[in-house]
């Protein structure tokens, strides 16, 4: 495996090394998989990348907004239960 040097600020290395516990890696192989991420991406400039950024987040958005609807509906329905007993 080749070795590389690269800088990055102090909360990028934070944010990495949190989610590379919370996943059972190490730093470097957390690194290893944002670069595979990033590199099998399918853009071919910044703008196509800033087109499927903004897609990925109107579609979670959505999902979002979904959730909550569904979670204020069975609260709806288990609050109308508990005042049937």
């Amino acid at each position: 495996m080749a070795t590389a040097l690269i800088h990055m600020d102090p909360v990028q290395k934070q944010r990495l090394a949190r989610r590379a516990k919370l996943r059972g890696k190490s730093f470097s192989q957390e690194v290893r998989d944002a670069v595979d991420l990033y590199l099998d991406l399918p853009v071919e400039n910044e703008e196509e990348l800033r087109g499927l950024a903004k897609a990925a987040n109107q579609a979670a958005d959505r999902m979002i907004k979904n959730l909550d609807e569904t979670v204020a509906y069975v609260d709806r329905i288990l609050k109308h239960r508990r005042n049937d007993k």
